[in-house]
């Protein structure tokens, strides 16, 4: 029974890789109305990223199923499964190094590469000696950091004792990869990046999403009649986090994302639950929908954690109607469906000659 049991849960474990809508990779199609749906369906029933590691390496998957894992994996973001796409990039499959040139930019958050060409004997060996770098790097570093790191060696800055690959991105792209992998607990590297950061654009994006992991607010939307944006609300709200990591690091150099979080909700007036444990998911459901919307790209993150749906909202985006849109299917997840109105009851017709009551 034992034995019967482990069979049938490795062919099952198989089965979820298998994915219709690989099919539709690579080009356009995919990118706009398959990626996110697939992934979705990866964070919601697939198993984790060990799990799948082993599978890549254990379990005879076809290359159907191989594929499916490069490109549904990716949305873990995590280094763990780097060695799949190493060993896809040297496949002689063209479709599996398709998959392993664009799952492994989308697995560090990157930008997508166009693929629908192929991906020849040359690039292939440059992009899987790209990926050695980023993996030798990431055994000493955080993927959040080689995105910081990269941020501000374009403006000719670093993070201290950097010694890993240093990837050439605009900083609009570094720090929108930045979003989709920071944390609660990487506040402080947030904060190690700011102080150091002299570039006013950097240090906005930087700003965003400090507030975004704690709660915080810095940004304040001017209201009022003849009150409009200015770059003084910025200046504002600069000012205002150079203060709060003064406070922060307070009897310490270091600032401590989960003190800093719960010392936000306190201001709100909520104390008694602890936000990163179960007993906090009712907390998030609030955030999401009555707070800022700076904060619901944190509030989504939590929701799923607690067993909610999986989407990703944008804290940099977070006045976006894309963002808005997201949150409001979110939050309809959420709502009971509405008892139907019973039917009227339809009285009997009277027969001919039978009078009506």
């Amino acid at each position: 029974m034992a034995m019967t049991a482990i069979v049938v849960a490795a062919t099952m474990s198989a089965s979820v890789l298998s994915s219709g809508q690989v099919q539709f990779f690579p080009g356009s199609y995919f990118d706009t109305r398959v990626r996110v749906p697939l992934q979705r369906t990866v964070m919601e029933r697939w198993p984790g990223p060990g799990e799948l590691l082993r599978m890549w390496r254990e379990e005879e998957l076809s290359e159907k199923q191989r594929l499916a894992l490069l490109l549904g994996g990716a949305v873990h973001h995590d280094p763990m499964l780097l060695p799949t796409y190493r060993e896809a990039i040297a496949s002689d499959s063209q479709r599996l190094r398709q998959g392993a040139a664009y799952g492994f930019r989308d697995l560090l958050a990157d930008l997508r590469p166009n693929v629908t060409g192929g991906v020849d004997d040359e690039a292939a060996r440059k992009l899987g000696e790209e990926m050695d770098a980023v993996a030798q790097t990431l055994r000493q570093e955080s993927l959040l950091a080689l995105w910081l790191q990269a941020a501000l060696a374009n403006e000719g800055a670093s993070l201290p004792g950097w010694q890993g690959v240093v990837l050439q991105r605009s900083s609009r792209s570094c720090f929108r990869a930045a979003e989709r992998v920071a944390g609660v607990a990487d506040l402080e590297l947030l904060a190690t990046a700011y102080r150091i950061s002299r570039d006013r654009y950097n240090r906005i994006a930087l700003m965003q999403l400090i507030e975004g992991v704690s709660l915080s607010r810095f940004v304040v939307k001017p209201s009022g009649e003849g009150k409009g944006w200015g770059p003084h609300i910025y200046t504002n709200g600069l000012n205002d986090l150079d203060s709060a990591l003064r406070r922060w690091s307070r009897g310490g150099c270091s600032v401590d994302g989960e003190a800093v979080l719960r010392e936000n909700l306190r201001k709100m007036g909520i104390e008694g639950v602890d936000p990163l444990a179960p007993e906090g998911c009712g907390l998030w459901r609030g955030v999401l929908a009555r707070g800022l919307p700076a904060w619901w790209m944190l509030a989504a993150r939590r929701l799923y954690a607690c067993g909610g749906p999986w989407f990703e909202l944008s804290t940099l985006d977070r006045d976006k109607e894309r963002t808005r849109e997201l949150r409001e299917r979110m939050l309809a997840w959420y709502k009971p469906p509405r008892p139907k109105a019973p039917r009227p009851t339809r009285r009997p017709r009277p027969r001919e000659g039978q009078e009506r009551r």
